[in-house]
């Protein structure tokens, strides 16, 4: 049965690998939110339980671009994280939302994974919201080859994903038999990642989670930058 589940899943663009955590659309500082998430390896929540989204991200990008009319801002950044789905269901607990009149019994158990559906005034459905019951999401023991990062741009791509660090690397100088510093520059890969700028050469999003299958964490990038030079990711340190 599982066969046939994920050939049917790949033969609808609108079903996504993935479960995705974006930055709210009010954050003045969405990319420094990004890479503070990352290196804490959690997401945060008072409400009781950690959002996702299983809209593709390969066919939201107009998504981004919309203003709220209460705030002027889009509901969410370009910046997030997305999970694979599977484990954060099988490992996580991760559930879809149930919508509700507000009127309907729920029972205390389920309440946590409940929202209000009201078509003409309160409806979020096309969020296509799932939900982990944690205020805390520590995702530090999440396969690293499992999960992608999302970032606008190239550059804001490299400055989340990549680790510029400089290493001490002492010689000896036969001249006068004394050791000599020496730095050498070091860029790693630290998360898979994808630009949405680039998503229009995606067909959906198993094509996306096949071309970042290459992306190995721990590579060397100094000659591989997305094609954008060093100097872009320095700022990171």
């Amino acid at each position: 049965m599982a066969y046939f589940n994920e050939k049917f899943k790949r033969a609808r663009l609108d079903q996504s690998p993935y479960l995705f955590h974006f930055v709210n659309g009010r954050d003045k500082n969405p990319g420094e939110t990004l890479l503070k998430i990352l290196e804490e390896q959690k997401l945060k929540s008072d409400k009781g339980y950690i959002c996702f989204s299983a809209s593709p991200i390969t066919a939201i990008k107009k998504f981004f671009e919309t203003k709220t009319n209460s705030t002027g801002n889009p509901l969410y950044h370009p910046f997030g994280i997305g999970f694979s789905r599977d484990l954060l269901v099988r490992d996580f607990g991760a559930r879809n939302v149930i919508y509700t009149d507000g009127t309907e019994f729920i029972p205390e158990s389920l309440k946590w994974r409940t929202e209000k559906l009201d078509v003409d005034c309160y409806d979020f459905e096309y969020l296509r919201e799932w939900r982990i019951k944690e205020r805390v999401f520590d995702f530090s023991k999440f396969p690293k080859g499992d999960m992608i990062v999302i970032a606008p741009d190239t550059n804001s791509l490299n400055h989340v994903v990549v680790k510029f660090d400089m290493e001490f690397t002492p010689y000896i100088d036969y001249y006068n038999e004394e050791i000599e510093p020496d730095w050498t520059e070091s860029f790693t890969r630290e998360w898979k990642g994808i630009a949405v700028d680039d998503l229009e050469e995606y067909l959906d999003d198993y094509a996306v989670s096949g071309s970042t299958a290459s992306q190995v964490i721990g590579e060397d990038m100094a000659s591989n930058l997305f094609s954008i030079r060093a100097l872009n990711v320095i700022s990171k340190k």
